[in-house]
């Protein structure tokens, strides 16, 4: 080198600034650690959440690719905590293999915390919970644990049942390409369920419903003989995904109204049947299936080639 002030030159395979002098037209590049990192985390995401190959990002082979990013495998991402207050937010778990992952979203579908769990458990979601300020909805599917949580972490914020989860499971039921016609047409239900939102058309909604059950409600009765010899239901999905829908409805549309903290003070509790007593007649049975010794009848104990 000359000397001289260097000026850019244009960029590596790598991603590095390269720098030219004017005088004598010597290249050369500045090593900066920090860059360099920048720039090998940089290629390392698009590998991992992209569709390029480690050869394409590693300038040629991926064995250069994956020596230059194995440091990238201890880093941790973490969500900038903002602070902000967000009007609903939507909570949810998904397992990815034998981790459960819960994962909490804005009312504008960012994602704004997550939390590792081996399950939904009330600790899992207080975690998550703990680290978004209280809003003033969240969005649910009332999976295990999360009642107890938000009683705990967020006891003031309202909480409604997510009827997207609720259409999920109807159609997990049903497919999403029905073989039946009383299948199709209750998945059909499920799915303007989203177009509820004021009293009449809840009534109009639930009368749909109703009026399907009048026409295939014998479905989720019949039975057949199966090869085992047993009897079982003949269409069982169908039967199950009439039950979800029929219950859990009546649940998210007593939720639109009540809190679910007062939730128990509308659902009705069916009263304790009395055990009937009877009067034991005095004396020996007239009829009976025990042996008595009057009859001459006792059970045998031992081995009858006993002598």
């Amino acid at each position: 080198m000359c000397g001289a002030r260097l000026v850019k030159n244009g960029k590596t395979a790598a991603g590095t600034q390269r720098w030219r002098c004017p005088q004598c037209g010597a290249s050369s590049t500045r090593r900066r650690p920090d860059v360099t990192r920048r720039e090998q985390l940089r290629r390392f995401l698009l590998w991992l959440t992209g569709k390029d190959t480690q050869a394409t990002l590693g300038g040629g082979t991926g064995r250069s690719f994956r020596h230059e990013t194995a440091w990238c495998w201890q880093l941790r991402p973490r969500m900038p905590v903002t602070g902000e207050v967000h009007d609903a937010v939507l909570v949810d778990g998904i397992w990815v293999d034998s981790w459960c992952l819960l994962i909490a979203l804005s009312d504008t579908g960012h994602v704004i915390a997550w939390q590792w769990a081996a399950r939904e458990s009330t600790a899992a979601w207080e975690a998550l919970f703990g680290q978004v300020p209280p809003p003033e909805v969240v969005v649910t599917d009332g999976g295990s644990g999360i009642r107890s949580a938000l009683a705990t972490t967020w006891p003031d914020t309202a909480v409604q049942r997510c009827i997207f989860h609720l259409q999920m499971n109807v159609t997990r039921e049903l497919t999403r390409q029905p073989r039946l016609k009383a299948g199709r047409a209750l998945r059909q239900i499920a799915m303007t369920l989203s177009d509820v939102h004021d009293i009449d058309a809840a009534i109009t909604w639930r009368l749909t419903l109703e009026a399907w059950w009048q026409r295939y409600g014998h479905l989720t009765k019949e039975r057949t003989l199966y090869d085992n010899g047993q009897f079982g239901f003949t269409h069982p999905r169908l039967r199950k995904a009439w039950a979800i829908l029929h219950r859990a409805v009546e649940w998210f549309l007593l939720l639109r109204e009540v809190p679910l903290d007062r939730a128990h003070r509308h659902a009705q509790i069916p009263e304790p049947q009395p055990r009937m007593i009877t009067e034991e007649p005095i004396g020996p049975a007239l009829h009976g299936t025990g042996l008595t010794a009057e009859e001459g009848l006792w059970n045998r104990t031992g081995w009858i080639g006993e002598h």
